[in-house]
């Protein structure tokens, strides 16, 4: 069921508050850009599956059962370096502090509570109208 225009320009009205309110939970909520390949990572990864499957036909060619193991975890190794990104370090500059501290409503920081306060003063005066 769609939403209405007044109840589509009051969704809008609350998100741009509570971004402006919590920039770190608009972050949070911010589409990401979609991931870079990096072509470094990429030949490396491949180089580690050329370099497995080398060993892994030396180790086929020797009885070396050992060796062979060793190769393909090398090369399952190599295969998801190239596939994967790499994420982000825990000492990320939008995350000050680390994402350690209080959190929530009663937290020291700001004026988490005006929001709040607005939407249940809104939420009161909207359902004292639709009282019969």
């Amino acid at each position: 069921m769609p939403l209405s225009e007044h109840e589509q320009k009051m969704l809008d009205e609350m998100e741009r508050q509570l971004f402006a309110d919590d920039p770190r939970l608009a972050r949070a909520f911010a589409p990401k850009k979609a991931p870079r390949n990096n072509g470094r990572r990429i030949a490396i990864g491949l180089g580690a599956v050329v370099l497995g499957l080398v060993v892994l036909v030396l180790a086929v060619a020797l009885p070396a059962v050992w060796l062979g193991v060793i190769a393909f975890i090398g090369m399952l190794a190599g295969a998801v370096y190239a596939v994967t990104t790499p994420t982000s370090s825990p000492s990320d500059p939008d995350d000050p502090g680390g994402g350690s501290g209080p959190q929530g409503p009663d937290s020291p920081r700001g004026n988490g509570g005006s929001f709040m306060q607005k939407m249940e003063q809104r939420w009161e005066k909207r359902s004292g109208d639709d009282r019969f």
